[in-house]
């Protein structure tokens, strides 16, 4: 029983943590985010993914990235990973039993030595080890925190990426629609232009306009029909990528309604919250992995000194098998034991530094991400704000060249003026046109990055 005597300063000494304790980075964040001037209601940041995308059409991509996306798939498994090595490091805290079982024949040598009776002899075990390594300077305890600290990692990591995941498919289906309105703004200037173009020939046939005339007009058309096969590749492409968040093989995608339903679903509405630190995934994600890295310093520091285990053995030992599990065969040994290093050319030092390196890493990498997210909320506020007085303007500026093109066709067929004129008018309205549907595209894709630099309504 002397050997257990030690156990209650195995418990005292147990009580000893090294290392400093993980705890989230300090950081000295701005109370609000630049360009945030909405009052403070609820967050549009905190609300779920379905009250944001209410659009029909695209819900239902969002719902099968959510189920098929690889990446996301992927990550879940990684939260698999990190959750069965968190028990691992738990279990390290309990003893471990092995049992044995064996049989060994021997037999001697006659001219190893005097030799007397039999050569040969048998001995049978059945016994059970027990081996518990106490933890005197909380390297365990340490590494177990460490597992813990990046299961919560993988897990906001998962959120993470099911956010962007949700902000990807969005953008992509917005940059579709816009798609849609550029090639059909396309083919109706084609159309358009195709029609005054057979004017000119008219003309020119009649001996009131010129071949130059008729060389312009076909210029004009030759750059809406342009338009038209590059809109369409353009299509498919982006067909492509959204099929492809979806986890899914190239193919169509269905949409309706165009720009103008998505204008009258998907906006900012009320308050814009400034705790980016408290709700992104990301920076949660960054936070525990600033934190496992700090445990790791305990557990390096707990390698340079000594450990403490207790080890026992018992069961039967029998040279006869019938006897084997009889009371004379019983046979155990119980006793702790200390190994530490004593000479490792500073091994275990420079395991410390760098241990101590990578937590100065992680905090830096922290402080990026909080830098980032602080500028990607501004950006996306800004440009929320900006392409929504763009977009006025450049109605505005539509309405003018529309203007400008009738009145120039109105004196080309008078005679008044050159076909130039309608070359100019026309090409300055097809880009505007163009322009103003990718005006819109970006205003809708400003609220995604909103939601998505806010939070993404991970919690």
């Amino acid at each position: 029983m002397r050997p257990l005597l030690i156990l209650p300063g195995v418990i005292f000494l147990s009580a000893c943590v090294l290392g400093p304790e993980p705890s989230s980075p300090a950081t000295h964040a701005p109370a609000a985010i630049r360009g945030d001037t909405a009052p403070h209601g609820p967050s549009f940041g905190d609300r779920a993914w379905r009250k944001v995308f209410t659009d029909p059409t695209l819900r239902p991509l969002i719902v099968r990235a959510l189920k098929n996306n690889p990446d996301l798939v992927a990550a879940t498994y990684r939260i698999e990973e990190a959750r069965a090595l968190a028990g691992a490091a738990r279990a390290a805290e309990f003893p471990t039993v092995d049992g044995t079982a064996g049989i060994a024949s021997n037999y001697s040598s006659t001219n190893a030595g005097k030799s007397s009776g039999s050569r040969s002899s048998e001995n049978y075990e059945l016994a059970a080890a027990l081996s518990w390594e106490v933890d005197l300077w909380g390297g365990i305890r340490r590494g177990n925190q460490a597992a813990r600290a990046r299961l919560l990692a993988a897990e906001f990591q998962r959120d993470a990426v099911q956010t962007s995941l949700i902000a990807a498919v969005a953008t992509a289906y917005i940059d579709l629609q816009n798609l849609d309105e550029r090639l059909e703004i396309a083919r109706r200037t084609a159309t358009s232009r195709t029609t005054s173009l057979d004017l000119v020939k008219t003309r020119r046939d009649g001996g009131v306009s010129s071949d130059l005339e008729v060389a312009q007009a076909k210029a004009l058309l030759s750059q809406a029909q342009i338009a038209i096969p590059v809109t369409e590749q353009a299509i498919a492409a982006k067909e492509n990528e959204i099929r492809a968040l979806l986890g899914e093989y190239p193919g169509g995608v269905a949409r309706s309604g165009g720009l103008g339903r998505l204008e009258s679903t998907l906006r900012i509405a009320g308050g814009l919250p400034s705790a980016l630190l408290e709700r992104r995934p990301d920076l949660a994600a960054a936070n525990q992995t600033f934190q496992a890295a700090t445990a790791d310093i305990g557990v390096a520091e707990a390698l340079r000194l000594p450990t403490l285990s207790l080890t026992g053995k018992g069961g039967w030992i029998s040279s006869e098998l019938h006897n084997l599990l009889s009371s004379g065969s019983g046979n155990f040994a119980v006793g702790p034991s200390l190994v530490g290093p004593i000479f490792d050319a500073g091994r275990s030092g420079f395991g410390v530094k760098a241990a101590q390196a990578r937590a100065k890493q992680a905090l830096a990498d922290y402080q990026k991400s909080a830098q980032q997210a602080f500028r990607e909320a501004a950006d996306a506020l800004n440009a929320f704000q900006k392409t929504g007085e763009i977009i006025a303007r450049r109605s505005q500026l539509i309405a003018s060249l529309k203007s400008v093109s009738s009145l120039a066709r109105e004196r080309f067929r008078g005679g008044s003026s050159s076909y130039l004129e309608v070359l100019d008018a026309e090409r300055s309205l097809f880009n505007a046109e163009l322009d103003l549907t990718d005006s819109r595209r970006d205003h809708l894709q400003a609220v995604v990055l909103a939601y998505r630099a806010l939070g993404g309504g991970w919690k």
